[in-house]
């Protein structure tokens, strides 16, 4: 509805419009409706009628069919195709009692068809039961408008945060020539729990880190980005300024310090992470796996061991260890989250982490890319094609 229309709605409500060529009829009805505490406007003909309608759109109207000028089955037709007044409701109010003239009343948008004479009770109550399913109908209209609205603005936070996410993301190894990385990043909603990033801390260390939120959506997507400002910006992982030979923190150290920031107590999401610590002079690097689907090595050989040392999810409390490794040239680090491990064959099997060696093995000689989009293809296909209900993330960290 137009604004002037939704004020007239509301400010003349109960407001019947009688159009009929029968001063008779109209003095009879317009009694009637005076009882029933209506206001009244009468018009003798369809053109006298419509013209009634389009100064001061009625709440109701009750309409003759035989009439001179214009006769009710095309003031029904006109109001019907006007997006200004077809919420009108329509009331046929005629002596024909023939089922084609019923048929044809509704089929031009009547809400109801009552034969004359009419009694008094029938006719207020017929009045009053349409009166009142139109303005439900309009405050229902009135409400989704709302609604739609919400969601439109819903959406387009979403589509930031979205945007927002994938900014976060890396989108190349930081001054270190000798290190490259490719990556999938699907949430399973717009926005998800699910974020990785690779950042220099000082001239000869890099962190690598991968992180899973508890949950989906919104919640964990804030919550991952709360963790990740934490990891770039928090003095336990990065050298403290103005004091020389310090190092960064060792990789058990920044778990404890998330678990410390994040406690499940306190946001009701738990995180499970790999941090690991990167020489870049000698490429030797030490890790701590919080609670994470093991991080796997790849030799240049081809061969896959797993590296799971380490301890709870964040914000659970525990003690977490470390372990050590180092990346020989041709080396692979895989990091992923459990939405691969996890994900569901059409017959419910999962592909688990014994598929996912399988695929990394058969990966051993394509490009880094060619690699990830295998592993990809291969989860896929296992998947039947189907998305997956979890976040899919993988990321994997090459020596030249």
């Amino acid at each position: 509805m137009t604004d002037s229309l939704e004020k007239s709605y509301h400010a003349r409500k109960n407001t019947i419009l009688v159009v009929d060529d029968s001063e008779a009829v109209r003095i009879l009805i317009s009694a009637f409706l005076r009882e029933g505490g209506y206001t009244i406007v009468a018009a003798e003909n369809g053109r006298q009628g419509l013209d009634c309608c389009r100064q001061e759109p009625p709440d109701l109207v009750l309409l003759d069919i035989a009439m001179p000028v214009m006769d009710g089955f095309s003031l029904c037709a006109i109001l019907q195709m006007d997006e200004k007044l077809c919420h009108i409701p329509i009331i046929m109010l005629s002596a024909r009692d023939d089922v084609e003239s019923k048929m044809r009343s509704f089929e031009l948008g009547a809400v109801d068809y009552i034969i004359k004479p009419v009694s008094r009770g029938e006719l207020l109550a017929r009045i009053k039961t349409h009166l009142t399913i139109s303005r439900l109908t309009y405050s229902l209209q009135e409400a989704n408008k709302k609604l739609l609205i919400n969601q439109e603005q819903l959406l387009r936070g979403i589509h930031a945060a979205a945007d927002l996410q994938k900014n976060l993301l890396p989108r190349r190894v930081p001054d270190c020539r000798e290190l490259h990385f490719a990556a999938y990043f699907k949430p399973c909603e717009e926005v998800g729990g699910d974020i990785y990033n690779i950042q220099r801390l000082d001239k000869k260390h890099l962190a690598v880190y991968i992180l899973d939120v508890s949950g989906h959506g919104f919640p964990a997507a804030m919550m991952a980005a709360l963790a990740t400002q934490a990891l770039s910006g928090g003095t336990h992982t990065l050298i403290a300024q103005g004091q020389a030979g310090e190092r960064p923190a060792s990789p058990a150290q920044v778990i404890r310090e998330l678990n410390r920031e994040f406690p499940i107590s306190r946001f009701t999401l738990y995180l499970t992470s790999i941090y690991l610590l990167f020489n870049t002079e000698d490429f030797s690097f030490r890790y701590c796996c919080a609670g994470h689907p093991p991080l796997l090595h790849m030799s240049g050989k081809g061969t896959v061991s797993l590296l799971d040392a380490g301890g709870p999810p964040v914000g659970m409390d525990g003690v977490w260890d470390e372990g050590e490794g180092k990346l020989e040239s041709g080396d692979r680090l895989f990091f992923y989250t459990d939405g691969i491990t996890e994900h569901n064959s059409i017959g419910g099997e999962l592909y688990g982490q014994g598929l996912l060696i399988d695929s990394i093995e058969q990966s051993h000689g394509l490009p880094l890319q060619e690699a990830v989009q295998a592993i990809v293809g291969d989860l896929r296909h296992f998947g039947g094609q189907v998305d997956a209900d979890d976040d899919v993330t993988l990321l994997v960290v090459e020596r030249e």
